[in-house]
């Protein structure tokens, strides 16, 4: 009876968007459920409503203006004759290290936040040099900021519950702006309709941000998700592009 309880338990759209007017710190209230499960129904729902969502913008779009060009799925030179590496990077790396960032930490803990700076930093030191030192950031910063966090832990634990719904708001919207940086903007008139561009991905900001907060293992479920949304994309750029 448990078993079934979990696999057919998921939120209420009426609870996220209850959540959303006076976001709280979830701590100790999360909900069990079927991880895979869960994660499939918020998939299709969201794949659904965004999909169309999306799909009338950039058609209302497209007749007032000439959109930008989305750069997300283009294949690197580099990795022109390795598709498989390049699948695993998008498909599974990016949504770990995306989750990672901007959702691990809504849940408090000096670990999380330690691994989301970390990873954080790292991956723009990836940018700048080589692999290496990204490697070492990483360890070096994870190590001190664990320290610091843990140290000085139940003030940052009262900051999170003081300022929760700043930090909700701020990594929820944050995580679907940074996906503006997919387009190669060739007119300034294109960079006033960015925000619409990316909406999908801000509304999907929130909605696994209120995910990872309202599940037990909701940063397991925000990760299926995002693996499958990616995906998804990869799949239609493939076959967009395929030579039949």
């Amino acid at each position: 009876m448990c078993v079934y309880k979990y696999v057919i338990m998921m939120f209420e759209p009426s609870e996220f968007f209850k959540f959303l007017q006076r976001p709280h710190y979830q701590s100790t209230v999360r909900k069990k459920t079927n991880v895979f499960i869960s994660a499939l129904k918020i998939y299709f729902l969201s794949l659904l409503i965004l999909g169309l969502i999306n799909s009338l913008n950039i058609t209302i779009l497209s007749n007032f203006i000439t959109l930008p060009i989305d750069e997300s799925l283009t294949i690197p030179s580099s990795l022109s004759d390795k598709l498989w590496v390049y699948i695993i990077i998008v498909v599974i790396l990016t949504p770990i290290f995306e989750e990672v960032i901007f959702r691990l930490s809504l849940v408090f803990d000096p670990i999380f936040i330690a691994f989301s700076i970390s990873t954080l930093i790292a991956l723009a030191v990836h940018k700048l040099s080589n692999g290496i030192f990204s490697i070492i950031s990483f360890f070096l910063l994870f190590f001190l900021i664990n320290r610091l966090a843990s140290i000085f832990k139940s003030i940052l634990f009262s900051f999170w519950e003081k300022y929760f719904k700043y930090i909700f708001y701020v990594l929820s919207l944050l995580f679907g702006l940074v996906h503006i940086s997919n387009y190669e903007f060739v007119e300034v008139s294109q960079y006033f309709i960015a925000p619409i561009l990316v909406f999908p991905q801000i509304a999907v900001g929130f909605i696994l941000s209120f995910t990872r907060l309202y599940y037990e293992k909701g940063f397991l479920i925000c990760i299926i998700f995002h693996v499958l949304m990616n995906l998804f994309s990869v799949s239609i750029f493939f076959l967009q592009n395929a030579k039949f």
